[in-house]
């Protein structure tokens, strides 16, 4: 029969080994979206989204993309975004992207992105109003933007096969000669042999 004093000891052993195997466990981050998830009509993922940002961003300050096509890429990663918040609202990153996604939009220099931009901001002061990014849009929604400048001519998007298309191509060789072909005989010319202006001399009987 086991003793009181025995008891304990194996309370305090099995203690031990919860207490242990509750430290080993990582606990599960419930409020952040899955890698594998996908938002919006364009099924983009947490991280795609972000990354589409800031591949946009790029482009913009390499001007390889028209402001009109910025902003309609950028529309379809903020209905994504949007889409990602429904789902997942307490999402640690979703913020932080809201907010890179608006200066995206502010950078632009265009009345249309200023107006998506400043949606943009109402939306994060709103939803995200207690972190320094809803801090951030307040403060930048009473302060205003600066005024429109001008921007550098949109370049064109180097192709990289065109190098390599150009010199696989045949070059231009000079075809060969072709021998003229001899003086046709004029329409009056007749075929036989032309006579003698000598007669020969008639055989003998």
């Amino acid at each position: 029969m086991m003793t009181h004093r025995a008891g304990a000891c194996l309370a305090a052993a099995l203690a031990t080994v919860v207490s242990m195997t509750s430290l080993g466990a990582a606990p599960v981050d419930r409020s952040a979206a899955p890698a594998d998830q996908y938002f919006g009509a364009q099924k983009m993922s947490a991280l795609g989204i972000r990354m589409k940002i800031d591949a946009l961003g790029r482009r913009y300050h390499a001007r390889t993309i028209s402001d009109d096509d910025l902003l309609h890429d950028a529309s379809i990663a903020e209905a994504s975004l949007r889409a990602w918040a429904g789902q997942y609202p307490r999402d640690p990153w979703l913020a932080p992207a809201a907010f890179h996604l608006e200066q995206l939009d502010q950078t632009v220099q265009s009345q249309a992105a200023r107006a998506q931009a400043t949606a943009l901001l109402h939306y994060i002061a709103q939803k995200f109003g207690k972190t320094k990014y809803g801090h951030l849009s307040r403060l930048r929604l009473a302060q205003g933007f600066a005024p429109l400048h001008g921007e550098s001519a949109v370049t064109a998007t180097p192709n990289p096969y065109a190098s390599a298309s150009a010199s696989s191509s045949p070059s231009a060789s000079v075809s060969p000669a072709v021998a003229s072909p001899a003086a046709a005989p004029t329409a009056g010319a007749s075929s036989a042999p032309i006579p003698s202006a000598t007669p020969s001399a008639a055989p003998r009987k």
